[in-house]
């Protein structure tokens, strides 16, 4: 596991373009006194340590004196800004799927303690950021700006440029002028919450997108998967899914097969597992669930052979697993 959390490079690109083209700055000095260096901007596979990112949003604002620093960069935002997301966000079926991809690969861009995630509220959705552990309120707040009007950007381009959420919430005071986040959030907002987040229309999210497509999706979202898998090469719980989408066929992906193929005792295993936070029974239940709504949605596979597939003694057993991780069957599913 990587030592110190990590950035991808594409929000120093926008960044350094946002600094040339709208406030007519060399990125340059600023970058060296973020302590970044500029050259690696464009190395393929290169990650910037999340820190010294804070500090470059700390010191843009600085240099061109404007506190919406963070709401002018989320604006230039382009899919491509998001590597392999950004491809399966336009290509996914509805704007809930693009969210849930962002809350699913999130540490793609960026494996700092930061987590999004998606849940329903009083006939809508909301979208709740947390993050811990940033040393620099600042520079929190600003990159949240900048998240913030990227999604609703993603969101536009994904569907039309109407979209807006229903409400943005934001734990910071509120500043003395706040027009220009109502302008750039194209919502109301509500500073001094005690979470922030988006608040998003139920009915809007669930539409059907114009660039819906499966196959591009999919592909995109093993792309995402083996570049976070790549960053943390000796992740167990990574080892512990990958044996798992390997042995379920077989019927004997129990916790003992998994430790044994791991070469360690099960009582190691299950110390390893709960020092990052989970279990083998979490993990089995949660790839078992992506991998049954992914089989489902392609369409490819029969009930029985999807049954077969995630090692479900029969496809009974299959069908009232996947009610309770849906709320719907798969027949349901797959027609909605």
């Amino acid at each position: 596991m990587l030592n110190e959390p990590t950035t991808i490079p594409a929000a120093a690109r926008l960044i350094a373009e946002t600094l040339t083209k709208q406030y007519n700055q060399d990125f340059l000095p600023i970058f060296q006194k973020a302590g970044l260096d500029p050259n690696r901007l464009e190395v393929a596979g290169a990650r910037y340590p999340w820190r010294q990112m804070q500090r470059l949003w700390v010191e843009c604002m600085n240099a061109t004196g404007d506190p919406a620093f963070g709401l002018v960069v989320g604006a230039n935002i382009r899919p491509t800004t998001f590597h392999a997301l950004g491809f399966a966000w336009i290509a996914s079926r509805t704007l809930l799927e693009s969210l849930q991809r962002l809350c699913r690969y999130i540490h793609l861009l960026s494996n700092a303690p930061y987590e999004l995630s998606l849940q329903p509220r009083d006939g809508h959705w909301f979208l709740q950021e947390s993050s811990v552990g940033n040393p620099d309120p600042v520079a929190d707040q600003i990159s949240q700006d900048a998240m913030i009007v990227a999604i609703i950007g993603l969101c536009r381009q994904a569907s039309d440029d109407h979209f807006h959420p229903q409400a943005v919430y934001l734990e910071r005071k509120q500043p003395e002028d706040i027009d220009a986040y109502v302008k750039a959030f194209g919502a109301p907002v509500y500073f001094g919450q005690e979470k922030s987040g988006l608040l998003l229309d139920k009915a809007v999210l669930e539409k059907p997108l114009p660039g819906d497509n499966l196959e591009l999706a999919i592909a995109n979202d093993r792309i995402a998967e083996d570049y976070i898998a790549a960053l943390e090469p000796d992740r167990i719980a990574t080892e512990v899914r990958t044996l798992l989408i390997e042995l379920l066929p077989s019927g004997d992906a129990s916790q003992d097969s998994i430790a044994r193929q791991l070469n360690r005792s099960l009582s190691t295993l299950q110390r390893q597992l709960a020092g990052e936070g989970t279990n083998y029974k979490e993990i089995r239940e949660q790839t078992r669930a992506e991998l049954a709504e992914e089989y489902v949605r392609e369409g490819r596979y029969s009930l029985s052979q999807i049954a077969y597939l995630l090692g479900f003694s029969d496809q009974s057993n299959f069908s009232r697993a996947f009610r309770r991780w849906t709320g719907k069957s798969p027949g349901q599913y797959a027609r909605h």
